[in-house]
């Protein structure tokens, strides 16, 4: 084997062949290089038990007639003899995976033993993946080493349960550098990130039906709104909130009455988190707080009051609302704990969603405005057919959420298999168009 390659390339094959099977093959197909490589096999095995396959450059070898021939010569069986030429120690792939599937996945249940909520339900699957050789986790034992893999599991458990555990916005490299150590440690795009994130989305409940109230389209943007439902930002300064009413806030000492001001100029003010963060309401005139989904029927509704001279917050969520819309609805409430705060959005599933979340989010009763069984008769006719598949969306929330708030609309709009926009009908309810009334 030293000197003859084309003998060496045969052996090796065939022990190759061993060492995945865990034993020696009956008999297998050996596609050779060369014909050297061809005459080589009969050497070895004898012409007896080596025929020509299919393609002309393959060999068929029957491995059982060689090592019969060997073991009746006197010899040892016929992998024992080209092993030991080979000077190769024989192995047994399918155990040692099958070996380490079993031991990664009892490191998973022992880890999931130690955590709770998402992160042990996320490593709970993980054992039955592990168990059974399956995934990119598995691979990363395989490649890495289970100390590597219960490294990586740990740092996943620790983001998981600090994610669902967090309270106040925070930037994603503070967040990270408290779970994993470094602002390094969670960066969006790496593959520790996408891991987590998409665990939330499958362990944490509710999280996946809030993101996909703001339909994104692409996975990078499922997983960076996943991350703002729980308060965790790339960067704090684009969160705003576009308001309109009189109050003033105070924050450290100061009085920040832009609101109040713009107010007084029939404007909207546009206000960061940041303004928000550690600030409290200590001023503030209003017959009740509206959040409302979408800007054009906020516009309108701000010039609704104008005409009407009413006093009253609106707050713009923009769909799901960020944080900045539920941190200035939790200081409005706790500012006037007795005042009305209401939510008009879309009388569809996703309407019904934006409302929930800002309920759940804000620990705030608001009621629907708007959003209705008698509003809805009153405008289905100007509504759209519900998507393909909708219907059985709507039938799979009731039945998963009875009894919270808005269930009757979206039975409603389940039977009536349509949904209203809030654009399409906003003059007619408060009585912009001629002729209409609020």
């Amino acid at each position: 084997m030293a000197e003859d390659n084309a003998m060496r390339a045969i052996v090796t094959a065939i022990l190759d062949r061993c060492d995945r099977r865990g034993a020696l093959p009956k008999q297998m197909v050996l596609r050779c290089r060369t014909r050297e490589e061809q005459e080589a096999a009969v050497r070895l095995l004898s012409a007896a038990a080596v025929r020509p396959a299919h393609d002309g450059h393959a060999m068929r070898l029957d491995l059982v007639r060689a090592d019969t021939r060997l073991r009746a010569e006197g010899w040892p069986g016929l992998s024992e003899v080209l092993y030991a030429a080979a000077e190769r120690t024989p192995r047994n792939f399918q155990a040692e995976v099958s070996a380490l599937g079993k031991h990664a996945a009892d490191l998973a249940v022992a880890l999931a033993e130690q955590w709770t909520g998402a992160a042990a339900a996320f490593l709970r699957a993980q054992t039955e993946r592990l168990a059974g050789c399956r995934g990119e986790l598995f691979e990363l034992a395989r490649t890495e080493g289970l100390a590597c893999l219960e490294d990586e599991l740990s740092a996943v458990a620790r983001c998981m349960e600090l994610a669902e555990r967090n309270d106040q916005p925070v930037r994603l490299a503070n967040f990270a550098r408290r779970a994993t150590g470094s602002t390094k440690g969670l960066r969006a795009g790496d593959r520790r990130y996408a891991r987590v994130v998409d665990a939330l989305l499958q362990h944490l409940p509710g999280l996946t039906e809030r993101v996909t109230a703001e339909g994104p389209r692409e996975p990078a943007e499922r997983r960076r709104l996943a991350l703002e439902c729980l308060g965790i930002f790339r960067n704090e300064t684009p969160i705003d909130v576009l308001c309109y009413g009189h109050f003033v806030l105070e924050k450290r000492g100061r009085r920040l009455d832009a609101a109040a001001l713009h107010h007084e100029l029939g404007e909207p003010c546009r206000m960061l988190l940041l303004h928000l963060r550690d600030a409290r309401v200590v001023e503030m005139r209003a017959e009740r707080v509206v959040s409302i989904e979408n800007e054009t029927t906020f516009n309108d509704y701000v010039e609704w009051l104008r005409a009407h001279g009413r006093d009253e917050i609106v707050l713009l969520s923009e769909g799901q609302a960020n944080w900045a819309v539920v941190r200035l609805l939790q200081m409005l409430a706790v500012a006037a704990p007795s005042l009305p705060l209401v939510h008009w959005g879309d009388m569809d599933r996703f309407g019904v969603l934006i409302l929930r979340s800002l309920r759940q989010r804000s620990a705030v009763a608001i009621e629907p405005l708007w959003m209705d069984v008698q509003t809805f008769k009153r405008f289905q006719t100007a509504g759209l057919p519900l998507p393909e598949g909708e219907r059985e969306e709507i039938k799979s929330l009731l039945s998963a959420s009875s009894g919270e708030v808005a269930t009757e609309l979206l039975g409603a709009i389940r039977d009536a298999e349509r949904w209203v926009e809030q654009e399409t009908v906003a003059e007619e309810v408060l009585g912009l168009r001629e002729g209409s009334c609020a």
